[in-house]
């Protein structure tokens, strides 16, 4: 008797995922951006002067792990990294914003990074600081779906699961709360001016990309356990990876239609591979199940044979099935477990058929009545909530003003502390 059990290669392939690179900076800006240098007239403060030495030295951190290795990226160093330099430029970017008067530099700060999410390299150039706060909580983002991505190829897809939820969460802050904020306070941004990473359609699209990305992972959790698995669940969530995977390309094609014309195609024929298998890999759960749990025979087997059909490779770009794995497609490495997936559903198809042609005489309906097929699937995951840590402005001081001090006995004088919650009032307040 033939084993039908789901095979290694179905886990592999349901949890299949294409890396993007993670952001970079040029190595002109990483040695021309000091921000003790740009701030040495009004920076003057201590505290001022510790936030500025911080934020280089985060800086420089970042620009050292982004650099380490393109093959084999150290995702948890440069998401610590981006981290670590989130908070500093955040205090310097609310203190240029609640005291205008004084944000005054000495010398010219001028941001340079590259896109990671597009095909090809190149660079953007901005003085604003928020755009630079902006490429480093994307570089986070990218960096935390690049543990995850690192996390299932070692087959921790519950530990994956996490960490591209927590990227969905960050993307959706960028797309829903930074970005506007910058939109808001600096009115129209040439689209062209920015990269992938700080456009509001590309970070929503993101978003719900890699909430199906982590659906995967659950996936792959529930088929690597012992004992036979919820096959009715199952369906819905693949369902549901195939709809989130469409509402997706919908985003990018309706909100990010210039990113999309940038990006590279391989990756929309993952895209597109991945939904057709999704669907496929429903139909195969919702027939086991009903094979095992509802005894409905005939129903199942023809469920398994459209499951089948959807992993044909089609005739053409526009026709139905998966898309050609050409010789140096990134699927290539998953054709083996792709064949191999068809040959159990093959085998499982063979079995069954044999079993209730002897056994069950159960009729195998031509059409799958409306009724018995899923509706909707189940959107199961939840971004994790992502936040700026709440963080005190610094205090930027012209030449001649009265410089605070952390104590004294001059009335006119506000300790740290004092100024620093002036300083947050007057942001509140805008």
């Amino acid at each position: 008797m033939d084993d039908l059990s789901h095979p290694d290669s179905m886990i592999r392939l349901t949890s299949t995922v294409l890396r993007f690179r993670c952001p970079t900076m040029s190595a002109a800006s990483s040695k021309n951006i000091d921000f003790i240098r740009s701030f040495k007239t009004v920076g003057s403060h201590p505290s001022t002067q510790t936030c500025l030495k911080a934020a280089n030295s985060a800086r420089a951190q970042l620009h050292k792990t982004l650099t380490e290795s393109k093959r084999n990226p150290p995702n948890k160093s440069i998401a610590a990294a981006a981290e670590n330099y989130i908070n500093p430029i955040q205090q310097i970017l609310l203190a240029c914003r609640v005291q205008p008067e004084s944000a005054r530099l000495d010398q010219r700060l001028v941001f340079e990074w590259s896109t990671g999410v597009e095909a090809k390299e190149r660079l953007f150039k901005s003085e604003a600081i928020m755009y630079e706060l902006v490429m480093a909580i994307a570089t986070k983002a990218i960096a935390t779906a690049g543990v995850g991505i690192d996390e299932c190829s070692g087959g921790d897809f519950a530990s994956a699961c996490r960490n591209f939820k927590s990227c969905a969460g960050i993307f959706d802050f960028l797309a829903s709360t930074q970005l506007p904020q910058w939109l808001a306070k600096g009115g129209k941004i040439d689209d062209e001016a920015l990269p992938a990473e700080a456009k509001v359609g590309t970070c929503e699209a993101l978003s719900v990309l890699y909430l199906g990305i982590a659906q995967q992972m659950a996936i792959a959790t529930v088929l690597m356990k012992k004992g036979t698995p919820n096959w009715s669940i199952l369906a819905k969530l693949s369902l549901g990876i195939a709809e989130i995977f469409e509402e997706f390309a919908t985003i990018m094609r309706s909100k990010a239609a210039v990113t999309k014309s940038k990006l590279d195609p391989e990756f929309f024929t993952l895209i597109t591979f991945q939904i057709e298998v999704q669907r496929s890999l429903s139909l195969y759960f919702h027939a086991r199940h009903y094979w095992e749990t509802e005894s409905q025979y005939g129903l199942a087997i023809a469920m398994m044979n459209k499951a089948i059909q959807k992993l044909n490779t089609r005739d053409s770009p526009t026709g139905k099935g998966l898309p050609e794995i050409k010789p140096k497609s990134s699927l290539k490495a998953v054709e083996k477990d792709l064949v191999e997936v068809r040959t159990h559903m093959a085998i499982v198809l063979q079995s069954w058929e044999k079993d209730n042609s002897g056994i069950y005489f159960d009729k195998v309906p031509l059409v799958i009545p409306a009724e018995k097929t899923l509706d909707q699937g189940t959107h199961m995951m939840k971004a994790e909530l992502f936040e700026l840590d709440e963080v005190e402005p610094v205090a930027l001081i012209l030449p001649g003003a009265d410089c605070p001090k952390s104590g004294g006995n001059s009335e006119q004088t506000d300790s740290d502390a004092e100024l620093a919650r002036k300083l947050q009032e007057q942001l509140n307040a805008e």
